[in-house]
């Protein structure tokens, strides 16, 4: 009998995650999508593409996403082979049951839905995100996205300055000035950056903000925690608001059994690091230089 995955999102979801993955036949995954708490989720809850819903994917690539819309009727938003949304709206539950019959009958392909608005990266939207965090390529040019930005806009604006009058010598007077000052401004992030790499170039955290469990150690020796366990969050920034080391934080959790986990803004940005723990308060103590060994 045929299967297809589904997953429910809720409100509390972010951005690619869903719970009770499983693959199920029609006729489970029309009672699953049934009894989907929608009268308790589609309150407040706004009508796009992340929302209250039940998703279906297909081994083709082919997404269908249930979610709610305004009146009590149901969204319909169908990604197709082409990674392009479409969309109509329901009335009732029975045609929503019915759109889900004719997409496992026809393999995962929809017709007859509008075309939905433009969205950056749709497939964000449907596919299942691990919301895993390494340090890599990604973290470090994450870290750095700050200096980098004000870099970036710095040539910019020094080639426009220069594009109907080039003059050699002045663009390389210019140009080593500019990488100068931006050399030196960025040392105390480099030291940051080489101190917080010390101390988690080998750490894993793979944690979302609906889910009460997340998993935290190395890539060979992880462990499960869960958030109603943790007794107080704090973290560690410098009061300098300014300063060049601003997004540079340090994290500690502590539970309620004493144990203590201790990463950094390397491992996860520290505006990440808040959408995490929406039920949890968090202490921010100010360190003017908060290196790993400064909290030690």
């Amino acid at each position: 009998m045929k299967q297809l995955i589904s997953k429910a999102q809720y409100k509390r979801s972010e951005k690619g995650e869903f719970h009770h993955i499983a693959h199920r036949t029609v006729e489970e995954t029309k009672s699953f999508i049934s009894n989907f708490p929608w009268k308790t989720e589609r309150s407040l809850a706004s009508v796009e593409l992340t929302c209250p819903s039940v998703t279906l994917e297909h081994p083709g690539g082919t997404y269908l996403k249930i979610g709610p819309y305004f009146g009590e009727k149901y969204s319909l938003y169908y990604l197709a082979p082409n990674k392009k949304v479409y969309f109509q709206n329901v009335d009732t539950m029975e045609e929503v049951s019915q759109w889900v019959k004719v997409y496992f009958e026809n393999e995962g392909k929809l017709t007859g839905f509008k075309k939905y608005s433009f969205t950056l990266n749709p497939l964000s939207h449907f596919k299942t995100n691990r919301f895993e965090y390494l340090v890599n390529r990604k973290a470090t040019m994450n870290f750095f996205r700050g200096t980098r930005n004000i870099l970036l806009m710095a040539l910019v604006l020094f080639w426009i300055r220069f594009i109907g009058n080039p003059n050699i010598p002045a663009i390389l007077t210019v140009t080593t000035i500019v990488l100068s000052f931006f050399l030196i401004y960025s040392c105390p992030l480099i030291y940051f950056y080489f101190n917080y790499f010390s101390s988690d170039r080998n750490s894993y955290l793979q944690i979302s903000k609906g889910h009460e469990e997340f998993i935290y150690g190395t890539r060979d020796n992880k462990k499960r925690y869960n958030k109603q366990d943790i007794a107080s969050i704090d973290t560690y920034v410098t009061s300098a608001y300014r300063s060049p080391w601003r997004e540079c934080e340090l994290f500690i959790i502590t539970f309620k059994d004493g144990e203590r986990i201790r990463f950094t803004s390397l491992l996860i940005s520290s505006s990440t690091f808040r959408k995490k723990f929406p039920n949890n308060p968090i202490k921010v103590n100010s360190k003017y230089f908060p290196t790993v060994e400064s909290i030690e």
